[in-house]
């Protein structure tokens, strides 16, 4: 107690004046200590937009539209609510442009709202009691094909919820889109479509584990299907599969090999379908049947070829718009059995088909030969 008086009188003297120099430095020490909790030091950057600091608000454009008592469906409603699932909010759908919607819509279903909307009308003419909110989740599944908690975290249900939904959703589409492929031409024309194959991967066919599952293209297991387009017309006219990749093309064509009686070859195949005198353009694994199948060859005029060249390209462009889809473009892994992924893989197939003509009928038609 005497030493802690002793020291406060010496503080008091030295805040008079009196003291020596230690005794001031000392004093000084203590009288100037820095506060324990300096003040915290605030960083602005001066090229961040106004605004975007403040606390947002996180409501969301809650598209209580697409229910299954809509009774009207428009394009606009579909982008709103499509984005609105996707999590772009009100907000921000107000702050952009139609045009930039429109794209982030494709970037999550595949084609734009000009196209869903005569689809969806459609399969709501045969199903009434669909949910466009479930359409909408099935054409993300069909285009994303993100595994089902990534799609939980999207569209707030249960993994088993969305699980059967999709399948049921994907089989009620594949109704309705196999009805929008029509072999018939509008013009009668001896060279009048174009047909060609192409595979997808699978995952491996465990239960029937076979070399005929092997496609040279990817190195691995796939399905092969075998499509026609209509040359003078925006219009896919013909699909077959699956098959196995192993086939040949040509043998897909025929329904079957030469071994064979043609009486015992798949009757469906398109080399009966064709009549007498009509032709298909094709590339050099058709050879073999130059009454049905036009290939380039060197004889032909150089106006010609391009026309032939254009027709193959504009094919290949098809197919490419079927892979632009994740369920096709990527390894396709549903199905419990070999049948069962064979079923699936064609009801997917004849969805985004479907989808593909659909979206020809709606401003998005094929290149011209």
């Amino acid at each position: 107690d005497d030493d802690q008086a002793s020291s406060d009188d010496e503080v008091s003297s030295a805040a008079n004046g009196s003291g020596d120099d230690d005794e001031e430095s000392q004093v000084s020490s203590v009288t100037f200590v820095p506060p324990d909790r300096p003040p915290q030091q605030v960083f602005v950057n001066i090229q961040q937009r106004p605004n975007l600091s403040l606390p947002r608000n996180n409501e969301t454009l809650t598209p209580t539209l697409l229910t299954n008592s809509l009774s009207v469906l428009t394009h606009s409603t579909i982008l709103q609510a499509g984005l609105a699932y996707a999590g772009f909010g009100k907000e921000r759908q107000e702050r952009n442009n139609n045009s930039r919607k429109v794209v982030w819509f494709k970037s999550f279903y595949g084609v734009e709202p000009t196209t869903i909307l005569p689809f969806f009308l459609d399969i709501k003419a045969e199903y009434p009691d669909i949910c466009y909110k479930d359409c909408l989740m099935t054409m993300n599944w069909l285009y994303l094909y993100d595994t089902y908690p990534v799609l939980s975290g999207r569209w707030k249900y249960c993994e088993e919820y969305i699980g059967a939904k999709v399948i049921e959703y994907g089989k009620k589409m594949a109704v309705i889109a196999r009805r929008k492929i029509v072999f018939e031409l509008k013009d009668d024309v001896e060279i009048g479509r174009t047909v060609d194959c192409s595979t997808f991967m699978i995952h491996e066919m465990r239960l029937d584990p076979s070399s005929k599952w092997f496609d040279w293209k990817t190195h691995s297991c796939g399905l092969k299907y075998e499509f026609a387009l209509a040359i003078y017309e925006a219009r896919v006219v013909s699909v077959r599969g699956p098959d196995y990749p192993s086939t040949h093309d040509i043998t897909v064509f025929r329904g079957g090999t030469t071994d064979e009686d043609i009486n015992d070859r798949d009757q469906n195949a398109l080399y009966f379908q064709l009549e007498e005198g009509d032709k298909c353009v094709a590339d050099s694994g058709y050879a073999g049947e130059p009454e049905k199948i036009v290939m380039t060859q060197d004889e032909h005029p150089k106006d010609f070829k391009e026309f032939l060249a254009r027709c193959k390209n504009r094919q290949e462009t098809f197919h490419w718009r079927l892979k632009a889809f994740n369920i096709l473009g990527g390894r396709f892994r549903h199905g419990i059995s070999v049948e069962h992924r064979m079923e699936l893989h064609r009801m997917a197939v004849d969805v985004i088909v479907g989808v593909i003509q659909y979206d020809y009928e709606n401003g998005h038609p094929p290149f011209d030969v």
